[in-house]
Formats: C-alpha cells, structure tokens, sequence
C-alpha cells in the first residue's frame, strides 16, 4: 500500500511538471508571437511617421517658398505704388507751375 502510494503521487507530481513543462513552452511560444506582432507594429509606425515628416517638411518648404514669393511681390508693388505717387506729385507740380507762368 505504501508503495502504491508512493507510485501514485510519482505520477501525480510526474502530471504535473508536464502540464508545467507544457504551460511554460505555451507561454513562450505566446511571448514570442506577441514580440514578433510588436516589431512588426513598431516598424510600420515608424515607417507611416517618417512618411508624415517628410510630408510636412515638403509642405513647410512649400509654404515658405509661396511666402517669400509674396513678399518679394509686395515690396515690388509697394515700389511701384512710390514711383506712381512721386510721378503723380511731380505731375501736379508741373502743372501747377504751369498755370502760375501763364497767369503771371
């Protein structure tokens, strides 16, 4: 009886550190599907950010290509509106000048 018993139990604990054994095996395995699920994420995220910063780069580059591109037009029309206004002056002062000489 002792020895049926003692048998037992070494089947028992024999049981055990297999189901053990084969939850651990299980448990890697899962770990390593879940690592190899990540890197792939993590590789697909940083591909879609770098797309997304160098989308913006070329936006910024563009913007501030059409910013320049306004101002340099800007002063070139603010010159031209001085140029017209000093014509203009001169202008009026000719005429001016002129009325004057025939009235005097």
């Amino acid at each position: 009886m002792y020895f049926s018993f003692k048998e037992e139990s070494r089947k028992v604990r024999a049981e055990a550190k297999l189901d053990i054994n084969l939850e651990r095996s299980r448990v890697n395995d899962m770990f390593t599907e879940q690592e190899k699920k990540l890197l792939e994420v993590s590789t697909e995220f940083h591909k879609k950010n770098t797309d997304v910063e160098r989308s913006t780069l070329e936006a910024t580059k563009k913007i501030d290509t059409e910013v320049a591109s306004l101002k340099t037009l800007l002063e070139s029309l603010k010159l031209d509106t001085i140029r017209y206004l000093a014509a203009s002056v001169f202008s009026c002062l000719a005429i001016a000048l002129g009325f004057y000489r025939l009235w005097k």
